[in-house]
């Protein structure tokens, strides 16, 4: 007659297991969202501001200074400009949230 023995998992090991899998999920949904990390690539015109020893600094038109290299363009000719930038700048909360606080006078 053989025994058998088994093994049985503490219950503190689910409940600990079960917790650290309900902050996963919440961190990822509410608190850290993913998406707004994933850079995108943009592709625009924009208009030379300045020369520097790096390139041509341009405004980009989500009004971040973008320098190219390899730019032989003067001050005031447009260029075409092709640049990566994190999604949250395009998504439609943070559009919403900046026009919000346009109404907010300091």
């Amino acid at each position: 007659m053989q025994k058998q023995i088994q093994q049985k998992i503490a219950p503190w090991v689910w409940f600990t297991a079960l917790g650290l899998t309900a902050f996963t999920v919440l961190a990822l949904t509410t608190i850290v969202p993913i998406w707004h990390w994933v850079p995108i690539s943009v592709t625009e015109s924009a208009t030379v501001v300045g020369i520097t020893e790096q390139g041509c600094v341009v405004e980009g038109s989500y009004g971040y200074p973008i320098t190219v290299s390899n730019c032989n363009a003067q001050p005031g000719e447009t260029v075409q400009v092709s640049y990566n930038m994190p999604s949250i700048v395009q998504s439609e909360y943070m559009k919403r949230v900046q026009a919000r606080a346009s109404y907010v006078q300091p």
